[in-house]
């Protein structure tokens, strides 16, 4: 290719395409490729996008979700996110792409993913990072900024937005308010884009009021484009093409995976009526070529040899030791001493570490650590059982496996216990369906705590669990989520004492899954889920509840090996006009105990006198330090207007009131404050809107219990649409109390593949044969079982328009739609449409060979 220097603009070459090939730049090449390949201009480009978010997935197959080339696996997102580090989200980055570099054809990497934990249950929660906007988009940001640091890669931010379950993801639709929506759903989004510039957005699944966010003109035009000015490129999830005219409208540029001339007839028809324009299709061919064009300037920097990967994987065990968080420690049982008589049980601990989760995200690593093989570095006395089997659902008791444990706890000095969600339990696909360890896990933790005083209890999974008031009884507890290849390994070296655990919860542990308001209303229903629970989500609820909601371990918590204190707030207001506000903040923070560790101290802002109702505190800055015994630090924190603000619909902006007042809230934890000073903005700008006020009014707190928001209230948070969704809310109650209604009217493109399996004998072998196909890559042995369960879950909530979407041109929606028909039971008319269509493609077939 020429040199760069030399080389045409996208747009100039852009102007010599054919209306075909300027369409063959908006879809995939292939599964995971996009290309620009026209010869007589010479443009020869081709680039791979390929699965993260915390390891690199390059599939040996393009459909498998688990086999692919080895690669480092890092923690997954909700361990990363224990870290509070930015460094640590930074050092990931530049590894995953490095690793991206590796095989070469990498250039676009697909996370990190950063949708909020609205719901503990939730199937891909594993992958996410928190609960609060500003933590998970501050920690986005880094990683962000360390995958493109090299100018190699980029990152492609998912899944914008609401994309918070995986219940009928593919066709529910989020009903949730603008404010809510600013907030919290889109402000981790908006603080990524903001502080680190990701080239790709990608689009999620679902609708977000009641238009599909890959067509959301609204999500995609009005806000990612005209307000938060992203010049990137926006990708589908893939398979989320509902319409791809409207999608192109939105700005919607690349569609994954790619489709060949799948939709080329809509578009060209859509053109002919005046739909579409060429100009919306050139502007988002353009920004893809352009992408294309500069990808393939940049030469290879990396070294390919395999000493990366031995490189990574210590990176992983370091930042692994960053992400475990110490529940619990009574009398200072933590760390062990060298030579303890351990007894090590679990399945987890040796046979089958569990380390990530199923799903996109699955890595095949380059190697595993297992805490028993760590663990002989420190100890020659172990003694080890299973206890459970680690690839069963656990639901039955297997006395035999417990005595056996009892056993070997008997002849130790401590009993190192290994449980948590057995893999099977959770991935992408589906919910979780309550937050319950499994019952062989929950009868070894009451049989092991009866029979020895002396018990420190590991966790591993990828969502919050509830913990048994057995488990309670444990002496330690060390909540490990998914520490990655690395896990066993640093698990140990934790506690043996080689360094202290750091990590800090994430999101808040309740007591019990009822006591969290989006309870009530997750996952809601095939069509809908309504976020009635609004700004309450978390500790933001939690903590601001009458009296506060007891939880189990709140937001931010974490114990370390060592003391610290805080002292010597200082808050000085730097500046204050209507249009700014600069708040500098600064503590003394002194490591007072005998043992180096790292301290995240956290900020948070709490409104004093509101005119509209907004949560007790909110966290808004936070930082990681690492202090030696009697060391002292300064940490300083600099706000500006928006950590005071909140968004007003009827302003349709972010206000800080007038005259507003706060307190500013330094602790350890949400729950444990420390420093607290009050701040009176004098020269502050805005009264609040009528509207605001009326959608979200002042009121007492919620107490336990309380948690039901009626249809009045909800409605009334969306102003002028409040009339609209009630009767929206109305016709949806009717359809479910009328059961001829609940099949979903006619069969059509968004019925989902369980939908059509209980209308007909036809709907049920079209499911058999898109289950059997998404097996034909899963091996025998171990994981065969759990994998399997995947397969059906994930086929299960397809909806008829992704066997044209996945097909790769196989099936084009003249086929597809006379199998709808079919499946409405009109077989004769299906025939008739499908030889009409066929008959049709062979005349437009012979007519292109005949140039006619």
């Amino acid at each position: 290719m020429a040199a760069e220097d030399s080389q045409p603009s996208a747009s100039s070459l852009l102007a010599k395409l054919s209306v075909e090939e300027k369409l063959s730049l908006l879809t995939g090449d292939s599964v995971w490729t996009i290309a620009a390949n026209y010869p007589r201009l010479g443009i020869n480009s081709s680039i791979r996008l390929s699965d993260g978010p915390h390891g690199i997935r390059k599939p040996l197959n393009d459909l498998t979700l688990q086999e692919s080339h080895p690669a480092t696996c890092f923690p997954t997102g909700s361990a990363l996110a224990c870290s509070w580090s930015t460094k640590r989200l930074l050092d990931i980055g530049e590894a995953l792409s490095k690793e991206c570099c590796y095989f070469e054809d990498i250039k676009v990497l697909l996370g990190p993913a950063m949708n909020l934990k609205r719901h503990p249950g939730g199937g891909r929660n594993l992958e996410y990072f928190s609960e609060d906007p500003v933590l998970t988009g501050k920690l986005a940001a880094a990683y962000v900024r360390g995958v493109q640091a090299s100018g190699q890669v980029s990152a492609c931010v998912k899944h914008f937005a609401a994309n918070n379950q995986e219940t009928h993801r593919m066709v529910v639709n989020t009903v949730v308010d603008e404010r809510t929506l600013r907030e919290l759903y889109l402000r981790s989004f908006e603080i990524t884009l903001q502080e680190a510039g990701p080239k790709f957005v990608m689009g999620a699944y679902n609708k977000l009021n009641d238009q599909y966010c890959c067509n959301n003109e609204w999500l995609l035009q009005s806000i990612l484009r005209d307000e938060w000015n992203f010049q990137g490129i926006c990708v589908t999830d893939w398979g989320a093409t509902d319409d791809r005219v409207q999608s192109i409208k939105t700005g919607m540029d690349l569609e994954m995976p790619g489709t060949g001339t799948l939709h080329h007839a809509d578009i060209e028809s859509a053109l002919e009526s005046g739909r579409l324009n060429m100009k919306e299709i050139e502007i988002c061919a353009e920004r893809i070529l352009a992408f294309l064009l500069e990808s393939s300037n940049k030469p290879n920097q990396v070294s390919l040899d395999q000493q990366l990967f031995d490189v990574h994987h210590e990176l992983a065990h370091e930042v692994s030791m960053e992400c475990a968080v110490l529940l619990k420690n009574e009398n200072k049982i933590l760390p062990l001493a060298r030579n303890t008589k351990v007894a090590l049980i679990g399945d987890f601990a040796k046979g089958h570490p569990r380390f990530q989760g199923m799903g996109s995200s699955h890595v095949s690593p380059t190697r595993v650590s297992n805490a028993y093989d760590a663990m002989t570095e420190y100890t020659d006395s172990i003694l080890f059982a299973p206890g459970y089997n680690a690839d069963e659902e656990g639901e039955a008791v297997r006395q035999d496996m417990i005595d056996e444990a009892i056993a070997v706890a008997e002849q130790s000095q401590v009993v190192v216990l290994m449980i948590g969600l057995p893999e099977i339990l959770e991935s992408e696909g589906f919910d979780r369906t309550n937050l319950k360890l499994p019952n062989q896990h929950i009868a070894l933790i009451e049989f092991i705590c009866q029979n020895h005083e002396n018990v420190v209890v590991v966790l591993n999974n990828g969502g919050t669990v509830e913990l048994p008031e057995s488990l309670l009884q444990a002496r330690a507890i060390l909540e490990g989520y998914l520490l990655g290849q690395a896990a066993g390994s640093a698990i140990v070296d934790l506690l043996f004492g080689k360094a202290s655990p750091s990590g800090k919860l994430p999101e808040t542990m309740p007591i019990c899954v009822n006591d969290i308001p989006a309870a009530s209303y997750f996952p809601g229903t095939r069509d809908a889920v309504e976020y009635r629970e609004g700004l309450d989500v978390g500790y933001r609820y939690f903590n601001s509840s009458m009296n506060s909601i007891p939880v189990q371990f709140p937001f931010g918590f974490g114990l370390t090996y060592t003391t610290f204190e805080y002292s010597n707030l200082q808050v000085e207001i730097q500046q204050d006009t209507n249009d700014c506000k600069r708040v500098q903040v600064s503590l003394q923070l002194l490591n007072s105990g005998t043992m180096e560790a790292k301290e995240v101290v956290q900020l948070y802002v709490c409104p004093l006198n509101p005119t509209v109702y907004r949560p007790y505190h909110e966290l808004k800055a936070f930082s990681k330090l690492f202090l030696q015994p009697d060391q002292q630090d300064t940490v300083t924190f600099l706000l500006t207007e928006r950590d005071f603000a909140f968004f007003d619909i009827g302003i349709q902006d972010w206000i800080v009131e007038d005259g507003a007042s706060f307190e500013i809230q330094v602790g350890s934890s949400s729950r444990d404050i420390h420093l607290k000073q009050n701040v009176v903005f004098s020269n502050s700008g805005s009264t609040s809107s009528m509207l605001a006020r009326q959608s979200y009014p002042v009121q007492e707190h919620w107490a336990k219990g309380d948690m039901i928001v009626d249809d009045e209230v909800f409605a009334n948070r969306f102003g002028a649409r409040k009339d609209a969704l009630l009767e929206d809310m109305e016709e949806r109650r009717r359809a479910m109390d009328d059961p001829r209604k609940v099949a979903h009217h006619k069969i059509n493109r968004n019925s989902l593949m369980k939908e059509i399996s209980a209308v007909s004998r036809l709907g049920a072998l079209v499911n058999w044969i898109v289950f059997r196909l998404g097996c034909q890559e899963i091996q025998p042995g171990p994981y065969e079982r759990r994998e399997v369960q995947m397969v059906r879950e994930n086929v299960a909530n397809l909806p008829l328009r992704s066997l044209a979407l996945y097909s790769k041109g196989m099936i084009s929606f003249s086929v597809l739609d006379p199998l709808i028909v079919a499946l409405n039971g009109y077989i004769g008319l299906a025939i008739c449409q499908l030889t009409y269509n066929s008959f049709r493609a062979l005349i437009g077939w012979t007519r292109s060979k005949l140039n006619v």
